[in-house]
């Protein structure tokens, strides 16, 4: 009989975090609590997101299940992260991480998701329903950059942002909350979200000490996965700043929905990278497509036209753009082209163009102009 697939609870947070430092220490050291401490806390809330198998008496495999909302312009939806995917050296091909991974995306299905994301190696995770694909922006500026492209002395310093900040965090919070694509954080945890990955966060300050922007560096400096402003000019002048303390340059990732500050940065920076954002499922197609549709018209102009999509397990889709309208809607008429989930999340979604990923028909030419939609999910909310 196979073992029992179990939620951990607030009495299992030790065995289960030194279960899961044993076996990712085996790449690097690692202390989860301190890692990702805004998920692995010690409340059953909080460990119940952890699904396991026992054998005996001992944690022998775990896969994280964490709940996750995107704010995608109007639109909310849910996300399942996946993540601390581990099984015991001493259990390795026993089915038990393929247990546990379709345990969860069952779960996913009942529980209502809109979609999941992970990250991991793509074949792994292909069995389960996973394609990697989305959209990132990736950027690194020189010291070299700057000096051929600004003149002038910094205009912004930057302080640490402390847990007990309550001011700039609350600043901090309400610029992050500004954004028209964004993981929903719960506001009393704010900071934690800032400590993920060990990273550290800081305020940029201006020349009378007023708080324009936050950002958030690892621990060398030279990479920032997270920059905030108030407008684009600002977090153009704080990715500048920040650079010219270091001597090696500044690697940014940007989120695609910020297509002015991409714009700008675009002017000056030595590389461009694009990259698919991580390892995706979706279960509402027609949610979270006509999310991701209207959010890319808020980026730019797109040509009109109707579009049918088929998905193969799901039905068709017309996506639909009138003017400034964007509609994503069920249709029983024959698609212009249609496939498997993963392809059609490659089509739509990216990195490459949807005419690098098939051959498109008249038809669907139009997705050459609409896609890649913004599929994305910043390295600060990852799992």
């Amino acid at each position: 009989m196979s073992e029992e697939i179990v939620q951990l609870r607030a009495a299992d947070s030790e065995e289960g975090l030194d279960f899961l430092n044993l076996v990712f220490s085996g790449y690097s050291p690692t202390d989860f609590a301190k890692l990702l401490p805004i998920l692995y806390r010690p409340t059953d809330e909080h460990m119940s997101c952890n699904y396991a198998i026992r054998q005996g008496a001992r944690i022998r495999a775990v896969v994280g299940l964490f709940p996750l909302e995107w704010q995608v312009g109007p639109t909310r939806l849910r996300v399942a992260g996946i993540g601390g995917v581990s099984t015991h050296p001493n259990a390795r091909q026993g089915g038990l991480m393929k247990r546990l991974m379709q345990h969860c995306v069952a779960q996913m299905k009942a529980q209502g998701y809109h979609l999941s994301w992970l990250g991991g190696q793509r074949q792994r995770y292909l069995y389960y329903g996973y394609e990697k694909c989305g959209v990132g922006v990736s950027m690194s500026l020189s010291r070299s950059n700057l000096k051929h492209c600004f003149a002038g002395e910094p205009s912004l310093r930057f302080e640490p942002l402390d847990a007990g900040d309550q001011t700039r965090l609350d600043r901090a919070r309400q610029l992050h909350d500004a954004q028209p694509s964004r993981a929903r954080r719960v506001h009393a945890d704010f900071h934690l979200y800032l400590l993920s990955w060990h990273h550290r966060p800081h305020v940029a300050l201006d020349s009378s000490g007023r708080m324009v922007g936050y950002l958030v560096a690892n621990a060398k400096g030279d990479a920032l996965p997270e920059l905030v402003a108030e407008n684009d000019e600002v977090a153009v002048e704080m990715a500048r700043c920040w650079a010219l303390r270091g001597e090696q340059g500044i690697n940014l990732d940007l989120n695609p929905a910020a297509p002015g500050l991409i714009r700008r940065l675009g002017q000056y920076c030595e590389g461009v990278n694009t990259h698919a954002s991580g390892n995706w499922q979706v279960f509402a197609w027609e949610e979270v497509l006509g999310a991701l549709l209207a959010l890319r018209r808020t980026m730019g102009p797109l040509p009109a036209g109707r579009v049918v999509v088929g998905i193969e397990g799901y039905g068709q889709l017309a996506l639909e753009v009138e003017g400034e309208q964007t509609r994503v809607t069920r249709t029983e008429e024959a698609p212009a082209v249609k496939g498997g989930t993963s392809l059609i999340l490659r089509l739509l979604c990216g990195p490459l163009p949807p005419s690098q990923v098939m051959a498109l028909p008249p038809a669907a030419a139009l997705l050459e102009a609409w896609c890649p939609l913004p599929l994305y999910w910043g390295r600060q909310d990852g799992v």
